[in-house]
């Protein structure tokens, strides 16, 4: 495990140093986040999901700038009361908002998006395998070390329903909280 880990370590490094988070630049970042259900849906339901981010830099705007980023998750569980469901998700539509370019400090952002979600069982219980997953977020990437690697902490709402593919259709409102380990490059 220790080797694995200085492997991914060793990797990150190579990368040159960080710059300004603008049109024509790219991050990638590997995360893990989860949450509990909240009212307006489904109850007693636990969401954990591990994945990857990518994201290109589209074009300034003010003091910050606009990304496009593309997220898969081959790890996703959902725990929910009747049975649980193990599945893969993709997010090809996540725009996101930096209100600030310098990745030397501490960057704010907001975040919208919309994915597929795909089960080995219903979800919610009853419903249907097959969900799409629109996510509004808030957060901040903030940098550590000398090469340009920033943590991710973000709040992110997640609606999971089926959008009537199936009937019943009550739908899972989450709320999750993610943790990241990332690197901005020109």
């Amino acid at each position: 495990m220790r080797k694995l880990l200085w492997l991914c370590f060793a990797l990150f490094c190579t990368n040159l140093w960080a710059q300004e988070v603008t049109n024509g630049s790219r991050e990638i970042e590997f995360f893990a986040q989860g949450g509990h259900s909240v009212a307006g849906g489904r109850s007693d339901t636990t969401i954990f999901n591990a994945g990857g981010r990518w994201g290109f830099g589209l074009f300034d705007l003010g003091r910050g700038s606009f990304q496009y980023e593309l997220e898969a998750i081959p790890i996703y569980f959902v725990r929910q009361p009747i049975q649980n469901a193990y599945g893969v998700s993709f997010t090809p539509f996540d725009v996101t908002y930096n209100f600030r370019r310098n990745a030397a400090r501490a960057i704010p952002f907001v975040e919208l998006g919309g994915g597929v979600l795909i089960t080995n069982h219903d979800v919610p219980s009853g419903t249907n395998a097959v969900n799409f997953t629109p996510q509004l977020g808030v957060g901040v990437h903030l940098p550590f070390g000398d090469r340009g690697l920033h943590a991710t902490l973000a709040l992110k709402y997640v609606h999971i329903s089926n959008a009537g593919l199936s009937v019943p259709n009550p739908g899972l409102n989450t709320i999750q909280f993610r943790f990241g380990i990332g690197k901005f490059r020109k």
